[in-house]
């Protein structure tokens, strides 16, 4: 059995954006879920995780573990540092990931927050944010898009969307503090005239 498994964990990790990984650890660190498992409750993993049966509950990571969802999940995904890929479903649920976000299947939660980059070429409704977004031509679904770089959406996609750009904070705080350097500057040159002056004529 573990044979047969090790060949579909390396097809998920080339096509889901993933981080590359020392292979005998990658082999060895994965959990997998079997299709026709159905568990209910939430799951707290330290390593990858390969879901084909059905989850009800939330899946959260505190480390940079990826998550594969092939079957069904109702609840919140949530990963530190890894990726996740969506290629069966996800419902009622947010995702969270410090990586890439690959939806190919379908997503209907209440939204998807990627550090990295969002890819979405299935079915998906609610809100996309990250910094780079990429709508396939096979993408269908309706929400909001906010993106903070980037965003392409390439033809043939069916989609009823609101998009934004996310205004970034670090502009706005280094225009204060140029000024406070400018200010600083002449205050100080005319006290020292003025100290001066005042010597001479004494």
């Amino acid at each position: 059995m573990f044979k047969k498994k090790e060949p579909n964990t390396e097809e998920v990790k080339m096509n889901s954006y993933q981080k590359p990984a020392v292979e005998p650890l990658s082999s060895q660190n994965v959990n997998t879920i079997l299709k026709g498992s159905k568990l209910a409750g939430n799951i707290n993993i330290s390593c990858d995780l390969e879901l084909s049966g059905e989850v009800e509950g939330n899946i959260t990571s505190d480390k940079d573990s990826n998550i594969v969802i092939k079957g069904s999940c109702k609840g919140n995904l949530r990963t530190k540092e890894g990726n996740v890929n969506i290629e069966g479903s996800l419902s009622d649920g947010d995702i969270i990931s410090g990586g890439d976000v690959k939806i190919s299947g379908k997503f209907n939660g209440g939204k998807v927050e990627a550090k990295g980059k969002i890819f979405v070429n299935g079915e998906f409704s609610g809100k996309l944010e990250s910094s780079e977004i990429e709508i396939g031509p096979s993408a269908k679904g309706k929400g909001e898009l906010v993106y903070r770089e980037f965003i392409s959406i390439s033809k043939g996609a069916k989609i009823d969307v609101q998009i934004n750009q996310a205004q970034e904070e670090v502009k706005s705080v280094k225009k204060p503090a140029d000024m406070k350097v400018v200010n600083f500057d002449q205050p100080s040159k005319v006290v020292g005239d003025t100290s001066v002056n005042h010597k001479g004529q004494a």
